[in-house]
């Protein structure tokens, strides 16, 4: 399979053309001509990553974050990114990066099975270059496992959350015995999503990345908050990527990331 195959696969699951404006997805090094055997799937390109990849003999990198940004004036080892960048070249792997694409469509999904939401609109809506409606994070109904609405308490929402991510721990803001009708989940840093979903009146917003004075004001204004975690929200995409290839492509080696969580609750 060529570069180019993969990449019109990734295309059909989150179309690169739902990538906000400032984002930077797609292909970000390599050439469609390029050969792929196998694939490194991760969240981040950190240099413990490109090491695996280049110990794994990979030919391809998707990952979920994009490793380059902000412009790049110059490709050279004194910068800590674009040696990333070099050492992938060196070693022939290409890198695909798949971000609020992915956000739009996928680990949105994902999350609301997860955690039992249904959704009933975006949180926040952008329009592409097509002048299509598209959207990050989920506004909706808790529903039960006949699928049915119901409303839940703060505390059960933490148990959700916890146990669908697979974590022992959250940052909750808000009183545990809240009840909750109407909620949003936006997975990695949904901190700029708390005006929108104050403006929808949501009861309760499940992301990452929450810093105290915007916890505190949202709280203040009726919005409890569950920060589960930038990492631990989105993860999920290696694992939702690892699975669609093994399902629909066995000539392919997948290769899960070795990346872990750089902050720990000790």
């Amino acid at each position: 399979m060529i570069l180019k195959d993969v990449y019109e696969i990734l295309d059909k699951i989150a179309p690169f053309k739902y990538q906000c404006e400032w984002d930077n997805s797609g292909l970000l090094l390599g050439s469609f001509n390029d050969e792929v055997k196998r694939i490194l799937i991760t969240l981040d390109v950190t240099d413990e990553v490109v090491d695996q990849a280049i110990q794994a003999k990979a030919d391809l990198v998707i990952a979920h974050h994009p490793l380059i940004f902000s412009p790049v004036m110059k490709i050279n080892d004194e910068d800590f990114i674009t040696a990333r960048v070099l050492k992938l070249a060196r070693n022939n792997i290409s890198l695909i990066a798949m971000h609020t694409n992915m956000d739009t469509t996928g680990l949105s999904d994902v999350a609301n099975e997860l955690i039992g939401l249904k959704k009933e609109k975006a949180i926040e809506v952008n329009i592409n270059q097509d002048d299509e409606k598209i959207g990050i994070g989920s506004i909706g109904h808790f529903v039960d496992e006949k699928n049915e609405q119901v409303n839940i308490t703060l505390r059960e929402a933490i148990i959700r959350t916890k146990k669908e991510f697979g974590l022992n721990v959250v940052k909750v803001y808000g009183n545990p015995d809240n009840i909750i009708e109407k909620a949003a989940v936006c997975t990695g840093a949904g901190k700029s999503m708390i005006e929108e979903c104050i403006k929808e009146k949501c009861d309760l917003l499940i992301t990452g990345d929450i810093t105290y004075h915007a916890a505190l004001d949202a709280v203040q204004r009726g919005l409890n908050i569950i920060d589960a975690g930038h990492f631990e929200t989105e993860i999920i995409f290696v694992d939702l990527l690892i699975s669609f290839f093994k399902m629909n492509f066995e000539e392919l080696e997948i290769i899960p990331t070795v990346q872990r969580n750089v902050g720990e609750y000790m």
